[in-house]
């Protein structure tokens, strides 16, 4: 996009509670849900390490947990989704 005398800037940092960015989501019809997330590290010496990390994840009807669908990871999307729309109006 070209810069110019019209063209606004805008950089962004959001502090919100958990609540609000679950309750944004909900809006945009997903469903928030715990989920023990399951991982393998190998950027340890000598091999693997396995790890467990409970999150939320933001999900449609018919989709599954997963990395994809971590709350952030949504959220993130959402907010481009957004950006997005304005740009191209």
């Amino acid at each position: 996009m070209p810069k110019g005398d019209n063209t606004i800037i805008i950089a962004m940092e959001i502090q919100a509670p958990h609540e609000s960015v679950f309750y944004f989501l909900q809006s945009k019809g997903y469903e928030v849900k715990s989920w023990l997330w399951k991982y393998q590290d190998e950027s340890f010496p000598g091999g693997q390490s396995s790890h467990e990390t409970w999150t939320f994840t933001a999900t449609k009807e018919g989709e599954n947990q997963n990395e994809g669908t971590m709350f952030l990871t949504v959220l993130e999307k959402e907010i481009k989704q957004i950006v997005n729309e304005i740009q191209n109006r």
